[in-house]
């Protein structure tokens, strides 16, 4: 059954934070990364062993779908690593993966998912960092990586600049033209705590440009926990028609003894996800930053649960607007 079909019939949770088991285990950065520090991608080739560690616990925590590794594998940041030339290697192999571990846990009565994740690379275009053509170059080589690799979704993640977003979703429909293959894009921004991405753009103004570019999904993630993502995600309930993803980090980054923490635990996340399906007829579920399996299987048994497993139908105002 294909992702769209499923999602409309029953809410579908996704996987929790990578780059969280990944900063939780000692490296050898030399071995390990190739000298290559803070380049999670990287994993996928010299350490594919435990790139499906990660994604097995979370298929076995009860993810209905999970994300590639490659949150960061566009040919922009690859640049600063002299990696781009290894752009569609890293992404067909991260894909690659996933779909392997996938399709262990499979069955005709609970299919699981591979998200093509691709984030917002590190220059953003509206503050002169880089072009809005550099940018659709730079995703459309990831997502052709993605594609060959066997992603049933594209998933564009943590956005704090909308001509970035523009621009990924540009990237993606010409890999797919090429490809001759269609697949769901979904589109995740990132609201910050001051009530607006971090150019300023608000809610409102992401879902009239993301209504325009005909996308199948938007949702939030990242930056912070649920409790301050809620009234975006109420105004996505009321005005936007499309399926609706949340994936919040597990509340906001603590500084402990040197570390950074995050407070929320599993059981509190799942009471902010269980009202986001019940109030504002949310689809998509599951965690960023701080989230892990114990997230995730908390996650799970809220939604089996559940007595009827399908999203709850909305009432969607269509107020007309022009965003540039």
């Amino acid at each position: 059954m294909d992702f769209l079909t499923k999602l409309s019939q029953r809410v579908l949770l996704g996987d929790g934070g990578t780059g969280t088991l990944i900063q939780a285990k000692t490296w050898d950065v030399a071995k390990d990364f190739l000298g290559l520090e803070n380049c999670s991608e990287i994993l996928c080739v010299t350490r594919p062993d435990f790139v499906k560690e990660v994604h097995r616990a979370y298929l076995q925590a009860g993810a209905d779908c999970i994300e590639t590794n490659t949150f960061g594998a566009n040919k922009v940041v690859f640049a600063e690593f002299d990696l781009v030339e290894r752009t569609y290697e890293i992404n067909r192999l991260a894909a690659q993966l996933a779909r392997e571990i996938a399709q262990e846990f499979t069955t005709a009565a609970q299919p699981r998912y591979v998200l093509g994740s691709l984030g917002p690379g590190t220059k953003l275009p509206s503050l002169g960092h880089t072009t809005y053509d550099v940018l659709v170059d730079s995703y459309a080589e990831q997502v052709r990586g993605l594609i060959d690799g066997g992603v049933d979704v594209l998933l564009l993640e943590t956005h704090q600049d909308l001509l970035t977003l523009k621009a990924g979703i540009q990237g993606c429909r010409i890999a797919l033209r090429e490809r001759h293959i269609q697949l769901p894009i979904f589109a995740q921004v990132t609201i910050e705590t001051t009530g607006t991405m971090l150019v300023g753009s608000d809610i409102t103004c992401a879902v009239t440009t993301l209504a325009a570019m005909d996308v199948d999904a938007i949702g939030l993630n990242c930056a912070t926990g649920p409790a301050e993502m809620a009234e975006h995600i109420k105004y996505l309930g009321e005005n936007w028609p499309g399926f609706i993803s949340v994936m919040p980090n597990a509340g906001l980054p603590m500084l402990v003894d040197g570390k950074t923490e995050y407070p929320l635990s599993p059981r509190e996340l799942a009471q902010w996800q269980r009202r986001f399906i019940e109030e504002d007829g949310v689809h998509l579920i599951g965690g960023c930053c701080g989230t892990t399996p114990s997230h995730i299987a908390e996650l799970r048994a809220m939604l089996d649960a559940r007595p009827n497993p399908a999203p709850r139908s909305r009432q969607v105002k269509l107020t007309p607007a022009v965003s540039s």
